[in-house]
């Protein structure tokens, strides 16, 4: 038998001849349904209290859940912009390494140049101290 308010209330005895005070037991009974009573209602106080814990558990977790997946996605497109910038980060340093190589090309092309003409005038020097030294010496004997 499932005990509740008014079944505590409605409980009779029987008489005996040494048995316990009716009234004793009645105000007994009475503190005992009263007590009952406040336990039951503590009780589903404390369920929908628990019911609502449990909803709002489950809201966090699916927004916990959104957020990973939010994070994920800002994280992904947080890698793409990284991988994009240093895309271009290379390919900046290409075009001026390109650059400076053509410069540095061109830098020899002329000092080569610039070596070609001077040992041209030098031989030019040579050969023209050639044809004069001897006729500066040969003059100098006679």
């Amino acid at each position: 038998m499932r005990l509740d308010y008014d079944s505590i209330q409605q409980q009779t005895f029987k008489n005996s001849l040494r048995g316990y005070s009716r009234e004793e037991v009645r105000d007994f009974l009475q503190l005992v349904a009263n007590d009952f009573k406040d336990m039951k209602r503590d009780l589903k106080r404390l369920q929908e209290a628990l019911d609502e814990k449990d909803r709002g558990i489950r809201a966090l977790t699916a927004e916990n859940a959104t957020g990973k997946t939010r994070q994920a996605s800002h994280q992904e497109n947080w890698r793409a912009s990284l991988q994009e910038k240093a895309r271009q980060l290379v390919s900046q340093a290409r075009s001026q390494a390109d650059r400076h190589k053509q410069k540095v090309e061109a830098e020899v092309s002329h000092l080569q140049k610039d070596i070609r003409r001077l040992k041209k005038e030098k031989q030019q020097l040579v050969d023209h101290n050639k044809t004069t030294v001897p006729s500066v010496t040969h003059s100098r004997t006679k």
